[in-house]
This record gives C-alpha cells, structure tokens and sequence, in this order.
C-alpha cells in the first residue's frame, strides 16, 4: 500500500481546539481564530511549551507544503540557502537559486580543510609541535568547549531565533581566528582556537537541527550529507591555499578565514531574518524564530526575557554541563600533560588534576541522577536502545578518528617527499572521501529506504582500511599506495555515520528531535577529545624513547629535543640523512600503536551496527509516531515493516530476524 498523507479535516488537538487540514486554529463557529493574545493565554507550563514549539514548526511545514506557490517560493527560500533539502518542484527552486548560505558553506569547508594544516606549523613556529597537535594545549580546550556548547546553542536558538544564535556564533568565530592570528604564543593561540571552536559548533548544530525539521527520513541523510557538499571542491583549493601560505604566512591562512567567513554569512541571516518578516506578514510561525519567541510574540519585555533565559539555564541542564565540562577538561588534560610534568605522574599538580577530574565526574553523575530539574539524559533518550547503539557507534567512531588523525599528517609530512600542496591534499582525502559518500549513502538511502547493510558495510571497510597500515611486526606502513587506500576506505565511513544520524533521529519523536542531535553531537565531540588524548599519551609517552633508540649513536640531547618538537625541522634534512631516517623510524614504531588502537575502536562500530534496528524509510519525519514533517499522519508505513519477514523456523530466519527488526 503506498504512503498517503492523512485525509484533510478538522481535527481535535485534544485541548479543546479544532483545527483545519493545515493545522490552523479554528473557533467554535468555525471561524479563523484571529486573536492575537492568544498564544500569550494558553499554558505556559515547560513540558506544553516544548510541544508547542515542534507542532508551530509542524504547522509552518504543512502552511509551505500545502499552500500552492507562494509556499513553495518559501520553502525554496529557506531550503536552497540551508541546502539542496531534496527535489520538491525544483521549477520553483531556481527563483532562490542565489541564496548566499552556499557561499558561507563553502568557505567554511575550505576552512575545515586547511587550517589544520595551519595548526601543526603554528605549533612548531613556537616550537611546541607535540603540545599543539596533541591535546594539550588547544585541541582538549577546543573540543570540549564545541561538545559543551552543543545543547548550550541548541536552546539558545530557541529562546531568542535562529538568525540571533547565527550572529552570536560568527562573533565567537571571527575573534578567535584574529586571536589565533595575531598570537605570538601557544596560550594565546589556544584561547583564539576555542573562541572559533564555540562558533563552529554553532554552524553545526543549527544547520542539523534545520535539515531535520525540514525533511523527511527518506531524504534525511542526503541533505545532511549535502551540507559538506562544497568540499569536494574545496579540497583541492585548500591545497593550493596551504601551499601559498605554508611555512612562514599561516597567519594569513587563519586571518583569511576571519574576514571571509562574516562577509559570506551577512547576507545568509539577512535572508533568515526575510523568512521571519515574511512570515510575520503572512501570519505564520517563522521557522527562524524560536518557539518561545513564537509562543509569546505579543510579549518583549525585559522581563520576560530574563524568565526565558532562567527557564532556558534550567532546560539545557547548564550546571551539568558546567561539571562535565571541566571533569573531562581535568581528566583529559592530565593524560596529555603527564609525560612532560616535572616528576611525570608523581607532579602534585598531575594528581590534583586527576583526582578533581574524577571528583567532578562523580559530582555529574550524582546531579544528573538525583537533582537535576531536567538531566541532561532523559529517561525517553537513554532508554532508546536505537538511540544508545547509535551514540556507541558514534563514540567509537569519533574515537578512533581522534587517536589517528592526530598525528597522521605529521606522519605522511615527514615519511612521504611531497609537496606542501600534496600534503595538504593527500590529508583531505579521507574528508573528501566522507563528504562523497555521505550524499551518495542518502540518495541508497532513498532508493532502499533502509539504511542498517549500508552502515554495516561503510563500518566494515573503515576497520579495513585501519588495518591496511599495519605490516607484520606492528609498525605502521611507509608504503604510499596503502597509505592512499587507507585514507580512502577510511572515508566510507560516511555510509556508517549517516546511518547512525539517521537510525537515532527516526527513533525519537519530533518533541525529542534537537535534544538527539545534540547528545550525539555532544558525546560524539567528547570522544574526538578521548580519542586525541589517547593519541597524545601514546605519542608523548612512546616517540622520545624510540628517538633515543632510532637516532644514530652519540646524538646530542638538544637535537632529539628539535626534532621531538619541530616536523618543520624535521623535513629540512635530506629523506637518507641519518637523522631523519632514524626518525622516520621512530615515527613507524609509535604511529603503529597509533593504528592498532584506531582499529580495535573500529571493531565495536561494526559490533553495534549490527545491534541497530533497521527502520523504514519514508516520507515520515521519524518511525515513532510515523507523522510527516507537517504534523499529518502518514499511512501505509506498517506496510513496509519487517515484521512479517523470515517467519518460518530454523537457526538462519532467527539471525536475519535478528539483523532486520524494525525495533
């Protein structure tokens, strides 16, 4: 049976109102209820508050879908300027086709695929290579910072608007790269990092947050994956850019992206800040305003404003976060820190850090379990198995991403004769790779209207493609050609991950629907740090030992020091100087560990995969309640469950019963 919209009626939303086929109030006698208080006179009790928001969000969608060309003039609007959302009369699409947000997303890829590069050679500007690439002098900061400030931004959007949170978020943006640039030393170039860090999570999350409103699960996944569409563009330019900048005017390259990103956007939340006076004038529910902005447009005192940022401080659990914050800061920051304390793990100021971390993470659990007014973990999200096999997967992943990525382009800098442009390219694969993938696995997506063998296979040739590096004594390949395989099979782990957004969004209502993205983002950036840290105790307990062993005989301390702490240094001697070859293969030994660890945090990405309900596709917003993004039910959907399938006996129906469950 095919999937229909439900039948246009009016319809009791169970608190005493009817409403037409678009969702719109309507009085007694049948008339439009066009009193304007009366938002302001209805409930305003949190939990009712919350549901007003999504059904609001709900109502617009089904305003745009259902309200001939005008709507779809709008929807085009905001669609083309977030993304290509999915292929809705795309006639219509090209009056918007100019929406600027393109321009933003495109030199924001070109940002996420060169500063990196910038990073690792301001590092050893200051001599500081192992301190800065690991995490321990911005990277932990950083990534903390971006995890924590995930449902931070999440609830500030909605209680001021979206194109409010934009401007907040590309203020934080803008300073820290001018922070970074202007630096002459690592503190500072910390602090401008996790500035630009905070504005970064913000482009994240609301650009996910909006996609998930917007779009069906049947195209969920492709327009997500076509947020990053512009890299595979930019890549390559990235190349060129970090060629022309590297070694001696990577200032430049940051300072760059802290004019360019602001003008590129001015333009995107104008067009936001369109969409909302258009709304207004059309006496719609902007999708840019906030629910709680929505819910009481009547009322912009001073007051009510700060009622809505105590509510707002209470809703995203803001002392939970504050401890969680700083427990993994502490614990995080002491595994990077440790090896080169005065007196190792016996500093006192290593033990006190620990102990606090820890402290701090009990003290998190307990507020989260006793007296927080609203955990940051819900009972409806943490007892979602689809949701928690998800997030596993999602750590694992980003852990395993964090312990390699690391050091790898310091690996392929020094052990590889390329070019800065090779360089800078041969890294970005990987990337390049995701960013293919992820729109191509949403476009599967639509076709099989599953997405679990997809996410099988993307996590098994990423556990492929960490193994490939490794030769038979442990160390890790100088091979060029494995090395390029690896980076590519890698990527495939946009298969995985696309899967795994989709599998934990189609498994909580619409009400839930930005406190999931949040959590997986926040906890998916929390092990990134993990992951890093690993790297960094790896790399800063195992490479000045192995230097001591590979350089030849009667090196001075001071030589093992330079080339511990520059890869700039490092590269200047000749690919079969004694010196470098000595370092090559102290780098072998240590980024073999590297990799081993990488791939065993693949294998529990394959094991939870298979752990993952496999959930039909289609033109519902998620498989809870199987409503589309307008709020009407979709019928049909039971039609195309797994229920009935492989019902007879037998050891092998039972394990394709097992792997094909709908929950």
């Amino acid at each position: 049976m095919a999937e229909e919209k439900g039948t246009a009626m009016p319809v009791n939303n169970g608190r005493g109102e009817l409403k037409d086929d678009h969702g719109i109030a309507i009085q007694e006698h049948g008339a439009l209820d066009t009193n304007p208080h009366a938002d302001s006179q209805r409930p305003t009790d949190p939990k009712d508050v919350k549901h007003r928001g999504v059904e609001k969000m709900e109502r617009f969608n089904d305003v745009l879908y259902h309200s001939g060309r005008t709507g779809k003039v709008l929807l085009w609007v905001l669609a083309v300027s977030m993304i290509p959302v999915h292929g809705l009369h795309p006639d219509t699409g090209l009056i918007c086709y100019q929406a600027s947000l393109l321009a933003t997303m495109i030199g924001y890829s070109l940002d996420q695929a060169s500063t990196s590069q910038f990073t690792v050679i301001a590092a050893s500007s200051f001599g500081r290579h192992a301190d800065i690439v690991s995490y321990g002098a911005i990277a932990t900061a950083s990534q903390i910072i971006r995890a924590i400030a995930e449902p931070f931004l999440g609830r500030m959007s909605d209680i001021t608007s979206r194109p409010d949170t934009y401007i907040v978020v590309l203020v934080f943006y803008a300073i820290g790269y001018s922070v970074a640039a202007s630096c002459n030393n690592t503190a500072t170039y910390a602090i401008g990092i996790c500035f630009t860090s905070f504005g970064e999570s913000g482009l994240d999350l609301l650009s996910n947050v909006i996609v998930g409103d917007l779009t069906p699960l049947q195209w969920r996944a492709f327009a997500g994956g076509m947020l990053n569409v512009s890299s595979l563009f930019t890549t390559f330019a990235a190349g060129g850019m970090v060629d022309a900048l590297v070694p001696d005017k990577w200032r430049w390259g940051l300072g760059i992206f802290a004019i360019m990103i602001p003008i590129l956007m001015l333009p995107a939340i104008g067009t936001l800040y369109g969409i909302q006076r258009k709304a207004d004038k059309m006496s719609l529910d902007g999708i840019a305003d906030s629910s709680m902005v929505r819910k009481n447009r009547v009322d912009h005192s001073l007051k009510r404003y700060i009622g809505l940022a105590r509510q707002g401080i209470i809703d995203i659990d803001l002392l939970g976060l504050v401890l969680l914050g700083f427990a993994f800061s502490l614990i995080l920051l002491c595994l990077t820190l440790a090896e080169n304390a005065d007196g190792g793990w016996s500093n006192r100021s290593m033990i006190a850090m620990l102990v606090v971390g820890f402290v701090l993470l009990g003290a998190f659990i307990a507020y989260e379990v006793c007296l927080a007014p609203k955990p940051v973990m819900r009972k409806t999200i943490l007892l979602n198995k689809a949701w928690i096999c998800a997030t596993v997967v999602t750590v694992a992943s980003q852990m395993s991403t964090g312990t390699r990525a690391g050091y790898f382009s310091s690996y392929t800098y020094v052990t590889q004769s390329f070019s800065d442009f090779e360089w800078s390219v041969f890294n970005n694969v990987s990337m390049l790779t995701l960013y293919f993938t992820s729109p191509l696995g949403g476009l599967i997506h639509r076709i099989t209207h599953r997405y679990k063998t997809l996410m099988l296979i993307g996590a098994v040739l990423r556990l492929i493609g960490n193994g490939i590096v490794l030769t038979g004594n442990g160390r890790a390949t100088q091979s060029l050609a494995a090395l390029a395989v690896s980076q590519v099979l890698v990527g495939f782990r946009g298969f995985m991950t696309i899967g795994a957004k989709v599998g934990s969004q189609g498994s909580v209502a619409h009400t839930d629907l930005a406190s999931a993205v949040s959590l997986l983002f926040l906890w998916g950036i929390l092990a990134s740090s993990v992951g890093s840290a690993i790297g960094a105790l790896i790399w800063t307990n195992k490479m000045p030992k192995f230097l001591r062993e590979e350089l030849p005989a009667g090196t001075s301390e001071a030589t093992i020091k330079k080339v511990y702490g520059s890869i700039k240094l490092l590269k200047e001697y000749d690919l079969d100087d004694p010196i470098r070859v000595g370092a090559v293969r102290a780098y072998d030994r240590t980024m073999g560990i590297i990799f081993l660890t990488s791939l065993l945090l693949s294998t529990v990405c394959v094991v939870f995969t298979l752990a993952m309900p496999d959930y039909y596709l289609g033109k519902q917003q998620n498989a809870i309640d199987n409503k589309g993004v307008d709020g009407h039910e979709v019928v049909g959907i039971e039609d195309h469950t797994n229920r009935e399938r492989y019902t007879g006996p037998g050891l092998w129906n039972r394990i394709r019963r097992a792997y094909y469950k709908d929950t």
